[in-house]
């Protein structure tokens, strides 16, 4: 596959790492946190489940940010993203299928451009 731009890669990586920063800690600390809950028991998860998905969100959020870490961080949106896609289409929320389909696209997208020295290695 082709490698993405440099400045491609990082402007999708900080953008998905302040937004999923931002979602994260708003399921476990924002003043939205009691709605986050509500909604994860109203879709069958138990209570407080919320926390395990917001944790990984501003951790993998945070790791988009190293170089290293980018594509298991990427690997780990882009399985949260596909369970917000399932969950939403099994509750036929389907107008909010729209951000887990476009946010794990981009994961999707980091994970599987290599790094530029990963493709720099395999061409010479």
């Amino acid at each position: 596959m082709r490698r993405l731009p440099s400045a491609v890669a990082w402007s999708i990586s900080i953008i998905l790492a302040l937004l999923f920063v931002a979602v994260g800690y708003s399921k476990i600390w924002g003043t939205s946190a009691a709605v986050w809950n509500s909604r994860f028991v109203n879709w069958g998860y138990p209570a407080g489940s919320q926390h395990v998905i917001g944790a990984v969100e501003i951790v993998s959020g945070l790791a988009l940010l190293l170089p290293r870490s980018r594509k298991p961080a990427a690997a780990s949106l882009v399985l949260v993203m596909a369970g917000a896609l399932c969950t939403h289409l099994i509750h036929s929320e389907l107008v909010r299928i729209i951000s887990p389909l476009i946010l794990g696209a981009l994961a999707l997208l980091l994970f599987f451009s290599p790094p530029a020295t990963e493709y720099q290695r395999a061409t010479s």
